[in-house]
């Protein structure tokens, strides 16, 4: 049957002042057709993530903006899973320090000393700019996650800042809360770094007293290229691997077992990490600890 013409939406994601605009009366607004995840926003069960976000905002006054993990995933930032989720679901919504915060059902309001360069649009969505984001980040995150993020900024691939910048923000900011974990994020960052668990994985080595790994090595058996491997000890030749679950897939394992072969072949040891280990750290080191030692 078709959707009564009172009843169609100006988008997936809108506002009561857009869908009033659009002929909805207030009986239609209160349609089971749609939620209201957020005072004055009306979502229909097809609109993606950024689009509640922009409805969002165009129902919030002007001078608002996206900030902290929710600039992040905007930007495209590697959060941990439960903290980008929460980003999308519940929303922090920023304005201009000595503007009244933001209080929607919802959201959770801060108001932040931000400078002309300091807000951005990503897909027409005002937040926060990248190194802004980081320094915000520092109040919640681990010294690992917020060298994941930094390691991700100043990446050789795709550099989206570089570690001077860094600095000079972690010196705009410091002595704030956080102050300390942006220090040795920027301290750790490594622009070879390619994945976020790579670099949780390299700064739990650091901060347990190891030696530095080198990061993302390649390895040759004279001018013929074997692997690039996430975590080297070259002088243990010990090889250290971070594993996700796309490692499970049965074309993926064999590939893996040929190259750990090739490897081991060529006189190196391969030791693989899980996210299972990060639940019993001590054990992850102990044992990489006997591997360095034997």
């Amino acid at each position: 049957m078709p959707i009564s013409p009172h009843l169609v939406a100006p988008a997936p994601a809108f506002t009561v002042a857009e869908g009033s605009a659009s002929g909805l009366s207030p009986s239609s607004l209160r349609s089971a057709r749609w939620t209201s995840p957020h005072t004055g926003v009306r979502v229909e069960a097809s609109a993606t993530q950024r689009q509640r976000l922009a409805a969002l905002q165009r129902a919030a006054p002007d001078h608002t903006f996206f900030c902290g993990s929710t600039a992040a995933v905007l930007l495209g930032m590697p959060l941990p899973l439960p903290v980008a989720t929460r980003a999308w679901s519940h929303p922090v919504v920023g304005v201009p320090r000595g503007r009244n915060r933001i209080r929607r059902p919802g959201t959770r309001g801060r108001a932040l000393t931000v400078g002309p360069d300091d807000i951005v649009e990503v897909d027409g969505i005002r937040c926060t700019s990248a190194l802004r984001t980081w320094a915000e980040l520092a109040e919640s995150l681990s010294v690992g996650q917020l060298t994941a993020i930094s390691d991700h900024l100043i990446s050789r691939r795709r550099p989206l800042a570089t570690r001077g910048q860094l600095e000079r923000t972690h010196l705009r900011f410091l002595g704030g809360r956080g102050s300390r974990r942006r220090r040795l994020a920027v301290d750790f960052a490594d622009d070879r770094a390619e994945s976020p668990r790579e670099s949780e994985l390299r700064v739990l080595l650091i901060q347990a007293g190891l030696p530095t790994p080198e990061t993302n090595v390649e390895i040759f058996d004279g001018h013929r290229f074997v692997a690039r491997v996430d975590l080297l000890y070259p002088e243990a030749r010990l090889i250290i691997e971070y594993d996700g679950d796309y490692h499970r897939d049965p074309d993926q394992w064999s590939r893996d077992q040929s190259r750990r072969a090739e490897l081991e072949s060529l006189g190196y040891r391969v030791t693989v990490v899980t996210a299972r280990d990060f639940d019993a750290p001590e054990v992850l080191l102990a044992r990489l600890r006997r591997l360095l030692l034997a």
